[in-house]
């Protein structure tokens, strides 16, 4: 039974970037086959879950659906769906997301949550289903040239390397260029928000307690947007660092924030022969993703619901152990359990670490944090590519992919640049990329003013964008291009290969690297041959619909 139960949660891993509406990670339906079969008296209970928990939650959703529990004399049926932490915080303190039971990856996005909702959503305290802490994590080249083991490396250090000219020249490696940080999109991540409170303590000279007035220290802001500003690459979740840094190796990022489980993952399934992950728990103190089981109170949940939610996180807790979670590279929920036995003896973790665990700020501070990142971070330059070929008024398609490209550039700060470039049968640029700051309502006209009709040119049109910006890329700015054709090809005059071969020379050279998004739109799209061109071209692949093509939009906006 035990063997069933690791093969099957190892099949599961093996999934864990697939994606049934698009490829992002994220926001992925993972309802399992059974859960329509209560009928129309079920009792369904909303689950949301962040996405390093699919491999562990999708098989035991399904488990859980099979034993015919009963809330009120009426079979339980779980609705379950993986949501980046940060995003389902947004969307359930306005009401989008109408969870019965939420497992983000920490406490405080509850307490987000409740600070942007005005209300008492999710509970102060809830049991934690796994736990994993946040590292910093480095090659261990690097990391040894740092001096890893034997020096005990923080925060202060890495946030002072990240914004040295000297770069490893430091160290006598001259060869290895700039020292590369990277960190996910704090408004979507928990690595990426802890990464960025961690850089306002450093900032502070503080190790806990941060207060408005720190945060809102032009000193403090300045120390951090000189920090952001070295920043490499954003993204919404690590498990995106971590598919980049298996491609890409040591040149795509010196070093990155993300969980212990993520950095496990990569070494035993993604690392091949190359240099493995080392795992540095900052000097300082770091903080440690807990993994809630909320049972949300909100008007949308009935009494029943909650009675059902509650059920499903005692029967999830009770199927957790710790060798359970750490057959999925996880600590046990208990903080007083020792790691299960898959954890231990890894050479590139130290599980006697963190000695010291760090304290969330409180949620006003946290809200100011992330409002302050917004305005800090390192600048974008994106190039849209817009498909309006004769089969976009089929299915109100163009409508709706022009109501989400209004919530793109919605999403976008005032320090942003952003083009237009659209095609059918010949690739026009309707703009260059201009400032966000005053161009804003010039692109939401130009995009809303576009007419479907014509063939589809979509690799000239993404070699073109690719090119045009690839042209003024600079280090000062992330440079990227996001593709949305609804068909295949006709009318290009290269082919696939080819546009591969260009887009690999363009995102080779970090500081000049373009980056490629792409969104198979509707049924008829090639969706495998932009997945390919998304992987040339250094990006993800997304599929959307006209139900879901705002929140891609959304989702790849989190990338800047």
């Amino acid at each position: 039974m035990k063997a069933t139960r690791i093969l099957t949660l190892i099949a599961a891993a093996a999934i864990i970037l697939a994606a049934v509406i698009w490829r992002s990670g994220d926001s992925t339906p993972t309802t399992p086959g059974g859960t329509t079969g209560g009928g129309g008296d079920a009792v369904t209970v909303t689950f949301a879950y962040s996405p390093e928990k699919r491999p562990l939650l999708e098989p035991l959703v399904e488990e859980f659906n099979r034993q015919g529990v009963q809330v009120a004399g009426r079979p339980v049926v779980v609705d379950a769906s993986s949501v980046s932490s940060g995003d389902a915080a947004t969307r359930i303190a306005a009401g989008r997301l109408e969870a019965d039971l939420w497992s983000p990856s920490s406490s405080l996005w509850g307490q987000v949550v409740n600070y942007r909702a005005d209300a008492k959503r999710a509970p102060e305290r809830s049991p934690s289903l796994v736990r994993t802490p946040l590292v910093i994590a480095m090659w261990q080249p690097l990391a040894e040239a740092l001096g890893w083991p034997k020096r005990e490396i923080g925060w202060s250090d890495i946030l002072r390397e990240a914004t040295s000219k000297r770069g490893w020249a430091a160290y006598g490696r001259p060869e290895w260029g700039r020292f590369k940080l990277g960190h996910t999109n704090p408004d979507y991540s928990t690595s990426g928000l802890s990464a960025v409170v961690a850089e306002y303590l450093f900032a502070t000279g503080k190790t806990e307690g941060l207060l408005l007035k720190d945060v809102r220290a032009p000193a403090s802001r300045r120390t951090v947007q000189s920090i952001e500003q070295s920043i490499v690459h954003y993204g919404d979740t690590t498990l995106f660092f971590a598919e980049q840094m298996a491609a890409n190796g040591p040149a795509y990022a010196s070093a990155v924030a993300m969980e212990e489980v993520t950095l496990v993952d990569y070494n035993r399934r993604l690392a091949g022969n190359g240099p493995k992950l080392v795992a540095l728990y900052p000097k300082e103190g770091t903080f440690f993703s807990d993994n809630p089981l909320f049972v949300i109170d909100a008007p949308w949940s009935s009494p029943e619901q909650r009675e059902a939610a509650t059920a499903l996180s005692e029967w999830l807790r009770e199927h957790v152990d710790a060798d359970s979670a750490a057959e999925l590279f996880f600590r046990p929920g208990d903080p007083t359990a020792a790691p299960g036995s898959a954890l231990t003896g890894d050479e590139y973790i130290d599980l006697a670490l963190p000695k010291r665990v760090l304290s969330a700020p409180d949620p006003e501070v946290l809200n100011a944090i992330q409002q302050a990142w917004r305005a800090d971070r390192k600048p974008a330059r994106v190039q849209i590519v817009l498909d309006i070929s004769g089969s976009m008024n089929e299915e109100r398609k163009l409508a709706s992919a022009q109501r989400g490209l209004d919530r793109f550039l919605s999403l976008m700060q005032p320090q942003d640049e952003v083009g237009l470039t659209v095609f059918n049968g010949r690739v026009t640029e309707v703009s260059a990329p201009i400032p966000i700051r005053t161009g804003r309502a010039r692109l939401r006209t130009a995009v809303g003013n576009q007419i479907a009709d014509g063939d589809t040119a979509v690799y000239d049109a993404t070699l073109a964008a690719a090119t045009d910006v690839a042209a003024s890329a600079t280090d000062k700015r992330i440079s990227a291009v996001v593709v949305l054709t609804d068909g295949q090809d006709t009318a290009s005059t290269i082919d696939r290969p080819a546009l591969e071969r260009q887009l690999d020379r363009l995102t080779g050279s970090e500081g000049e690297a373009v980056r490629v998004f792409t969104i198979a739109y509707g049924s008829d799209a090639s969706d495998a041959d932009l997945e390919r061109i998304a992987q040339a071209g250094g990006g993800r692949a997304y599929i959307g619909d006209p139900d879901t093509i705002e929140a891609v939009y959304a989702q790849i906006a989190s990338f800047f």
